[in-house]
């Protein structure tokens, strides 16, 4: 990737970002393996323990705090790529997705949240807090590294080899 001061720092701030996302839903695969519910709060509509023993703690039979574990780690992954491979589709299409991925994941589960369960954990709060930030962070590198922000979505060449 050219050398842009702006993007690197922006890029650096989420990987920063998806290293808090990834702690945090380690620490909450941790609790699930270890049925051990250590909340801050724990009163009123903070509920940590009723949230991730709910039916809506498992997404496709898997506990959702693993499917975080794996999607920071992918996202993270993608994050190094963009900043030291030459090869431009990581910031253009494949970050931009997979940030808009974990947004929708996490609308998807705060949502969840407010109209099913009725109750708030505030680690998968933090979680959804920080797929919000990323997503700008990305879609603000993105619109900042190329002049147009639909800028190199030619699938065709997606792969191609850069020299």
């Amino acid at each position: 990737m050219e050398e842009n001061k702006l993007v690197r720092t922006l890029l650096q701030a989420s990987i920063v970002v998806s290293l808090l996302a990834f702690l945090d839903a380690l620490y909450l695969l941790y609790m699930e393996l270890s049925g051990n519910f250590h909340c801050l709060i724990n009163q009123g509509i903070f509920q940590c323990e009723t949230v991730n023993t709910s039916p809506y703690a498992k997404f496709l039979g898997v506990h959702v705090s693993l499917w975080g574990v794996i999607f920071y780690l992918i996202f993270i992954t993608l994050l190094f790529l963009a900043l030291f491979n030459k090869n431009e589709y990581w910031l253009s299409f494949f970050l931009p997705v997979a940030s808009l991925w974990g947004l929708g994941f996490s609308i998807y589960l705060t949502s969840i949240e407010i109209f099913k369960i009725k109750f708030f954990c505030e680690f998968c709060l933090l979680s959804a807090i920080c797929s919000v930030i990323l997503i700008i962070l990305v879609l603000i590198s993105k619109k900042k590294y190329f002049t147009s922000f639909f800028a190199k979505l030619d699938f065709w060449n997606m792969f191609k080899r850069v020299t």
